[in-house]
């Protein structure tokens, strides 16, 4: 499946009430549909049965914060409670259309840490980061 990528400088992602702002300048937030968004079944003579899956809008949010931040506390506290954390939140890209200032954005909803934390580096600054990934049962894209 495709990645929709969102440059960190120009993003805001905020998690339960709470702005995730300790991202690398140069890097990237990255949000991956899981499902296909359709199911064809094919009959004899040609024919096809499309469904609109019931999964489409599952996605994983990948966030890569800077390690000992804020925002790895708050993460890495969500990630080792005993019961599952659930997320919903909000994920907001300002960009430039034809000289004006617009925003897409994503609402995200019923979200848990899926994975253990990865330690990595960003390659522009060398500093030290944690890669968090939440799987959300819907992302809406608001337009």
């Amino acid at each position: 499946m495709p990645t929709i990528q969102f440059a960190a400088e120009s993003t805001t992602l905020v998690l339960n009430g709470t702005a995730i702002t300790d991202l690398a300048e140069g890097d990237f937030v990255e949000l991956n549909p899981v499902n296909p968004h359709t199911s064809h079944v094919n009959s004899s003579n040609g024919g096809v049965s499309i469904n609109r899956r019931f999964d489409a809008d599952v996605h994983d949010l990948v966030v890569r914060v800077q390690k000992m931040s804020g925002s790895d506390v708050f993460l890495n506290s969500a990630s080792n409670q005993d019961e599952p954390v659930v997320f919903n939140g909000s994920l907001k890209e300002d960009y430039l259309r034809d000289g004006v200032a617009a925003a897409e954005s994503y609402i995200l909803e019923n979200g848990t840490i899926t994975t253990q934390p990865n330690n990595v580096k960003n390659n522009q600054d060398g500093n030290g980061m944690m890669e968090y990934t939440i799987r959300f049962r819907t992302a809406t894209r608001n337009i």
